[in-house]
């Protein structure tokens, strides 16, 4: 799925799914049969992961023991 899929399914702003891949919290994959665009893809681990990251801010781990938690 792309960005604005996962963004309606999590309720998370596109914005917000692109600074947590910068953070390397969760990671965005190309198609490498489709050439025309760089648009990343998603798939269901993602949005787990997505989920896990905002029940674990929810109870005040930060971002880096979060990602010690995926790791």
């Amino acid at each position: 799925m792309l960005i604005n899929e996962l963004s309606k399914r999590t309720g998370l702003s596109a914005h917000t799914i692109r600074f947590y891949e910068k953070s390397g919290l969760i990671k965005g994959h190309r198609l490498e049969a489709v050439k025309s665009n760089n648009y990343f893809h998603y798939d269901e681990e993602t949005v787990d992961k997505l989920e896990l990251i905002g029940h674990a801010k929810a109870i005040g781990f930060t971002l880096s023991e979060i990602g010690e938690l995926i790791d």
